[in-house]
C-alpha cells in the first residue's frame, strides 16, 4: 500500500494531466468500460445545538487505469450566515480519503489525501464542460470566489480557451486582490479584482461561480447573450438562471435521484441522498435541498454522443453544472496520480498484509 499526502499528489498532478485523465474516464464511460456509484451521505447529531456530523461516500471504476476508488469524507457541518461551513476535529482541519484497489486481483493499492485532487478534478471537469458549451471565441472570464476551487476553475478554463481578461469578485477585498495577482503572475492573463459581483459577470463570455454560498450568486440579467456559466455546486443555481438559459447540462448523475422510493432515504443539504439520525428538533437544523439542487438535466455523455444538442447559436446562454460522476473522477485522476507516484517512488509504503485477513466476510 502507498500512502500519499496532498504534497505528494501536488508534485505529480497538474491541470493538463487532470483533464487528460478525466477525458479518458468519460471515454471509458461511453464505451461501457467504467461505472460509478453516486454520492450518498449520512447525518448524525453531534450533541451540540448548532452543527451536525456528515459522512459522505462515492465510488467508481475506470478500466483505463485498472483501479476501483472509493472517496470517503468525515465532517462536522453547520449552515450559518448563508454559507456551508465544515471541519474535522477542529476548524481548519479536514478529513477526506481516497482508497484505491487493483481490479485484477482486488489488492489494496493506495490511500490518498483528497484535498488537492478534489480541487483539481472539479476544476478539470469544469474545463471539459466549458470546452463543450462555451463559444469557440470566448476569451473573457468572470469569477465569483477566490478559494482553491475558484483557482482550479481558472486554470482549467485557461486550458480550453485562450483567455485575455479575467475579473474576480469575492467578499473579502484582500482575497480577491491576491487572487487576481496570482492569475497575472502564474497564468500570464490580465486580471482585476472588482468590488461587486455584477462587475465580474456583466459582459463576460464565461462566468464561473465557485463559492460556498447556499443561494444563487448572481442575477442572470447581468449575462450577455452567448455567455457560458459553470458552477461548483447546485447551491449556487437559482430558478431564474435555469429559466434564462437556453441549454443546461450536468456532468452526470451526482446522487440517487430525488424522490426515488428507497426506505429511510431523504434529500437534505445540497439535495444529496442521505440517511439521517436524530430527533425531529435535531433534523430541523439540516436544510432541505432546493428545487434547482434537485433538478436533472442532460449529461455530458448525452451531449458528447449527440443524444441532446449543445450550443445551437452564438447567442445561446449555456449552463454547465459541475456535479455528478464523482466516483469515476476519483478513480481516473487517482489512477493517473498513482502511475506517476510509483515511477517517482513517492509516499510512505505500508505492508499490504496489514490490509488483508484470513477470515472470509
Amino acid at each position: 500500500m502507498r500512502l500519499l499526502d496532498n504534497d505528494d499528489v501536488r508534485s505529480v498532478l497538474d491541470m493538463r494531466g487532470t483533464i487528460t485523465a478525466l477525458r479518458r474516464a468519460y471515454d471509458d464511460l461511453r464505451d461501457g468500460e467504467a461505472t460509478y456509484v453516486p454520492r450518498i451521505d449520512m447525518f448524525a447529531p453531534t450533541g451540540r445545538p448548532d452543527d451536525y456530523y456528515q459522512w459522505g461516500s462515492m465510488a467508481g471504476v475506470s478500466m483505463s487505469y485498472g483501479i476501483a476508488a472509493v472517496r470517503l469524507k468525515s465532517d462536522v457541518v453547520s449552515w450559518q450566515g448563508g454559507t456551508h461551513e465544515k471541519y474535522c476535529v477542529r476548524p481548519g482541519r479536514y478529513c477526506g480519503l481516497i482508497l484505491c484497489f487493483r481490479l485484477t486481483d482486488g489488492a489494496p493499492l493506495a490511500i490518498l489525501q483528497d484535498g488537492y485532487l478534489q480541487h483539481m478534478r472539479v476544476g478539470g471537469a469544469a474545463g471539459i464542460g466549458t470546452d463543450a458549451l462555451a463559444r469557440g471565441d470566448a476569451a473573457t472570464l468572470g469569477v465569483l470566489g477566490s478559494g482553491g476551487m475558484a483557482w482550479t476553475f481558472v486554470e482549467a478554463i485557461a486550458q480550453v480557451r485562450e483567455l485575455t481578461a479575467v475579473r474576480v469578485h469575492s467578499p473579502t477585498p484582500e482575497h480577491r486582490t491576491e487572487f487576481a495577482g496570482r492569475i497575472r503572475s502564474e497564468l500570464g492573463i490580465d486580471a482585476v479584482a472588482v468590488e461587486h459581483a455584477e462587475q465580474a459577470v456583466r459582459g463576460m463570455a464565461i462566468v464561473a461561480t465557485a463559492t460556498d454560498s447556499m443561494s444563487p450568486t448572481f442575477d442572470p440579467a447581468w449575462l450577455r447573450p452567448g455567455a457560458h456559466v459553470v458552477c461548483v455546486t447546485r447551491r449556487e443555481l437559482g430558478d431564474a438562471l435555469l429559466d434564462h438559459a437556453d441549454v443546461v447540462t450536468q456532468l452526470g448523475i451526482h446522487t440517487v435521484p430525488h424522490g426515488t422510493d428507497v426506505p429511510m432515504m431523504e434529500w437534505k443539504a445540497g439535495a444529496i441522498a442521505a440517511y439521517v439520525a436524530g430527533r425531529p428538533e435535531d433534523r430541523r437544523r439540516i436544510p432541505a435541498g432546493r428545487a434547482p439542487e434537485r433538478g436533472a438535466w442532460p449529461t455530458l455523455l448525452d451531449l458528447e454522443t449527440g443524444r441532446v444538442p449543445g450550443r445551437r447559436s452564438d447567442d445561446d446562454v449555456t449552463v454547465f453544472v459541475t456535479t455528478g460522476t464523482q466516483g469515476l473522477q476519483f478513480a481516473s485522476v487517482a489512477g493517473h496520480v498513482l502511475q506517476r507516484a510509483e515511477k517517482a517512488e513517492l509516499g510512505r509504503r505500508l505492508p499490504a498484509e496489514w490490509f488483508l485477513q484470513d477470515i472470509r466476510d
